[in-house]
Formats: structure tokens, C-alpha cells, sequence
């Protein structure tokens, strides 16, 4: 991954543009419900005690932090994108979660934080995002207490929606994006708007054994939503149905192998 690549991705990041749309597509009243119970297994694999601090990695609009706070912790957000954390800081203030939730500007592959100062450290959704995903495995390891739990949700690239979605492509002769696919997964790069954007759909192999090498094992490998098709839908009731699904699979089936959204635990040995 060249130099060039890593600052493109980090400079469309820091637009607000962006984090405007995922606001849009995926902090829903639907998506919402989806969120409470994965927060609700998160703070269950946290072995929470009111008043924990846990670290948000790649905050966004604090959505998440929110989710946390909610379930007795106190939160110290970090994002690469000062929009970002504006948008936060406007959103909070006023709030009940305004002096709950500490924010601090950090690039998740060089962060400025201590080693081993976190027994809690979520990130969801953001390695998919970033190039050099080595390094920012490196540091979320590094920032981890030993015994301390980490909490990560990537998208899957053996999902049935990953599948589907690459041979439709391909059939229809539809990918705009250029596909590069490397160890770590399927690398999507996409123009956009504000610049280049790269999503990846991880190989969750990969993610486990870059994890082991810096001394966190998995505790437990579970399925998130079962595919995030609903932001591409325009029917209300075709959406409705989609949502209902990721519940029923989140839920009762939880096999995360044909799932888009993987939720991994990690602890540091």
C-alpha cells in the first residue's frame, strides 16, 4: 500500500460530507433496535462495571459512544476527522452525554496514547476504512491492558452479500470501483465527491491472526447484521423486511460465516 493511497483515504475521511451520509444511511430508527442488542452483547462481553472508561476508536458522530454511555461506561472518543468530531461536539452539547464522553483528535495508525492505558476498547467499522490496517492493529493491540477487551465489527468478505454483489457486478459489467485483493481482504477503491474512499471486506482469518501477533486471542466470533442491503432498497417495506431478518439473525442464529457484519471479541493475553 503506497504513501499516496493511505493520505487519499485519510483526506476524504476527514470531510464532512461523509460522515453526513453514514449518518443518514445507518443511525435509522430500524438500525437502531439492531444496535441495541449488539451494544447489549458488547457491554455483556465488556464484564462491565458501571463507570468503566472504554475507548471509541474511529468515533464518527459519537453514535456509538452514546450506545456506551447508555450502558453505564464513560467514554474517551477518538477520530482522524476534526468534522467528524465537530459534528460530535454539536450533537452533544447540552446532552445528558456531554461530560460523559471526552474527545480527542487520533490517527488510528499512529495513535498518541500510552500503551496498555484501555481494559475496554470498542471499533466498529473502521479498519474497513483504513489502508495500512496492520499498523492500526499494531496500536489498538499496543493501547489494550493486558486482560483488557477489544471489540471490533468489519464486514465479511465471504458473506452471501459479498458474493452476490461481486458476480452481479461482474455480470452486468456494473464495478465502478477498482478491486484490489490483498491479505487483509477485498479492497474497494471508490471516487467520490470528496476524494478516494476505501472500503474493505475483511478476511476475518486475516484480522484473527494479525490480532495473535500481538497477543490478543479471540473469545468469541459472532455474526452482526446479515447483510446491510437496506441502504441500497427504495421500498419502505422491502427495507422493513431486511431489518426484521438481521434481527431474527443476529438473535437466534448468530453464525457469523454467511453474515456481512462480523462482531469479533479479542482479549490481551
Amino acid at each position: 500500500m503506497t504513501t499516496q493511497n493511505s493520505n487519499d483515504a485519510e483526506k476524504t475521511l476527514q470531510q464532512n460530507s461523509i460522515h453526513d451520509e453514514w449518518v443518514d444511511n445507518y443511525r435509522t430508527p430500524d438500525n437502531e433496535l439492531f444496535y441495541n442488542m449488539a451494544f447489549d452483547f458488547i457491554r455483556d462481553s465488556f464484564e462491565q462495571i458501571d463507570g468503566d472508561q472504554v475507548l471509541d476508536a474511529g468515533c464518527g458522530s459519537c453514535a456509538k459512544s452514546k450506545n456506551l454511555v447508555d450502558r453505564g461506561y464513560q467514554v474517551v472518543g477518538t477520530d482522524l476527522s476534526e468534522s467528524a468530531l465537530d459534528l460530535a461536539r454539536k450533537g452533544l452539547a447540552g446532552s445528558d452525554y456531554d461530560d460523559k464522553i471526552e474527545l480527542r483528535c487520533e490517527n488510528l495508525t499512529k495513535l498518541t496514547i500510552e500503551d496498555e492505558s484501555f481494559s475496554k476498547v470498542l471499533c466498529w467499522g473502521v479498519l474497513m476504512h483504513i489502508p495500512d490496517v496492520d499498523k492500526a492493529i499494531s496500536e489498538l493491540s499496543r493501547i489494550v491492558k493486558r486482560g483488557g477487551i477489544l471489540a471490533i465489527s468489519e464486514g465479511n468478505m465471504h458473506s452471501l452479500q459479498t458474493i452476490a454483489i461481486r458476480l452481479l457486478k461482474k455480470i452486468l459489467g456494473r464495478e465502478k470501483a477498482v478491486v484490489n485483493i490483498v491479505d487483509a481482504g477485498i479492497e474497494n477503491w471508490e471516487e467520490t465527491g470528496d476524494g478516494r474512499l476505501m472500503t474493505r471486506q475483511a478476511n476475518i482469518d486475516w484480522y484473527v491472526k494479525e490480532f495473535e501477533k500481538h497477543g490478543l486471542e479471540l473469545v468469541s466470533r459472532r455474526a452482526g447484521q446479515f447483510t446491510e442491503l437496506y441502504w441500497v432498497v427504495s421500498s419502505s417495506v422491502l427495507k422493513k423486511v431486511i431489518h426484521y431478518f438481521n434481527k431474527i439473525w443476529f438473535k437466534y442464529i448468530k453464525i457469523p460465516g454467511p453474515a456481512f457484519g462480523n462482531i469479533l471479541i479479542l482479549r490481551k493475553k
